[in-house]
Formats: C-alpha cells, structure tokens, sequence
C-alpha cells in the first residue's frame, strides 16, 4: 500500500501533502470546536474570522505595506550579516589568529540573549527600522560566520596542496579553491541565518519598530485583536516557510557541481 502511495504520489510533494495535511486538519477542527461552542472565539478566534481578517488587512493595504516594511528591515539586516559573516568565517576558517580573536565574541553574541541588548540598542539607533535591521543582523550573523568558518575547515587538504603545487597564491586559493568547496556549508549556514533574521526583524519591531508585520502583532495585541493577532502571525509562518523553500533550493543547486566519484 505504502509503496503503491509513493508511486502516485511524487516524492517532492509528499513533505507538502503531509505536513499541509496535518495544518488543514488542525484548522478544521478548531473550526468545528468554534462551531459546537466547545471553545469561545473571542480568546480563540476560528479560521473562518482569521480568514476574513486576512482579506480586512489585504483590502486596506495594511498587510501590503507591513510586509514590505519587513521584508526591507529583513533584505538590509540579513544582507549586511551574509557579507559580513562570509568574509569573517573565511578568515577564521583560513586564519588560525583571525580565528582566535574573534571565535569568543562570536560565542558570546550566540550565548547571549539578544533581546536583552534592546535598550542598549535604542540608546544607539533609537526607535524605528534602525535598531530593527540592528536585531536582525546580530540574530543571524552568527550561523553564517560558524558555518562559514567550518566550510574553509572541511576544505579537502590535497586540493589546497595541489593548487599550492601549480603556484596559485593565497588570493587565488581563497577565490578559486577554498570559497568554491566551502559554497555547500556557506549556503546551510545562510539559509539558518535567513531564519534567525526573520525572527529578529518581527522581535525588534514588537519593541522597537514603528510599522511592519512585527508592529502589527504588539498593537493588535495591545488592543485585545485576537483574530488580527493570529492573522498576523499567519503570515509571518507563511514567509517563514517560504525564506526555507528559497534558501533550501539555492542551497541544493549551489551543491549541485558535486559529483559522486566512481
């Protein structure tokens, strides 16, 4: 039976069938408990009211504007933090004193809770987007160093010695040799940094922000708008899934030059 499934149903969209399945089923029986008066919609709200709110936000622009709001914080946080973090994870992974220096401060800013350095934030950039793209690249600029760095680490021995061998100097080796075998590691630890980052943009925009779809989730809150929260939250979920998808495909196709040796 299981095999027969697997045969017309394509493998790619079994994690889809499965994992969508399980949200439909959930939403239709939180749909059905609001319905029986199992559960009150005020605290709870229903699908059907998260719905029709959704279309509210859409058709006033509301939603439009948030999510560009966002999706910049996130594009100029996350942007800095990949630059920055590629470049300082190559040298850590190349560089032994490079790698000393800035590996405890790399660790302390993962320890450390982010969301405790708000006020010190505040304080430098105030209120608005520039403490927001701050909380977003401090949020995901570490897995892109460590995984950076840890790409360079993992970079095959004799290659080095071979392009070493054939003169290739240290610049060339870095463009031609470590940076391209490192690409599989550098892209996983971008696509966890994606995440991080958009964690960090709806975090700061809860205490710092003054629009986005961050924003929206602490007024609406505030006032009591259960439906609007959830609503929201919706949609933070959806580009979530989506930041995944983008990052795994560019993740799989960087991978894709490999070639598996007879």
């Amino acid at each position: 039976m299981t095999t027969l499934v697997r045969r017309r149903v394509p493998e790619k969209a079994m994690p889809l069938l499965l994992g969508g399945g399980f949200l439909v089923l959930v939403a239709l029986l939180w749909q059905i408990a609001v319905w029986a008066g199992l559960v009150n919609p005020f605290l709870t709200s229903s699908p059907a009211l998260v719905a029709a709110s959704l279309g509210d936000q859409i058709g006033s622009g509301l939603l439009l504007r948030s999510l560009g709001r966002s999706a910049l914080e996130l594009a100029v946080g996350f942007g800095v933090a990949a630059v920055a973090g590629v470049a300082l994870g190559l040298l850590m992974g190349r560089y032994r004193y490079v790698d000393y220096v800035v590996e405890p401060y790399v660790w302390l800013l993962y320890s450390a809770p982010v969301v405790a350095m708000f006020p010190l934030l505040v304080l430098v950039f105030g209120l608005g987007s520039p403490a927001v793209v701050a909380i977003a690249f401090l949020m995901s600029v570490v897995p892109v160093v460590v995984n950076s760095a840890q790409g360079v680490r993992n970079v095959d021995p004799a290659l080095i010695r071979t392009a070493v061998s054939f003169g290739a100097g240290e610049t060339a080796l870095l463009r031609k040799v470590i940076l391209p075998a490192s690409v599989p590691t550098v892209m996983a630890g971008l696509r966890l940094g994606v995440g991080r980052g958009l964690v960090g943009v709806v975090v700061g925009e809860f205490f710092a922000g003054d629009g986005g779809i961050g924003y929206n989730i602490s007024f609406f809150a505030g006032h009591l708008g259960t439906t609007d929260v959830l609503a929201s939250v919706f949609v933070v979920i959806v580009a979530g899934v989506l930041l995944n998808v983008l990052a795994r495909g560019l993740e799989a196709l960087a991978d894709s030059w490999r070639t598996e040796l007879p």
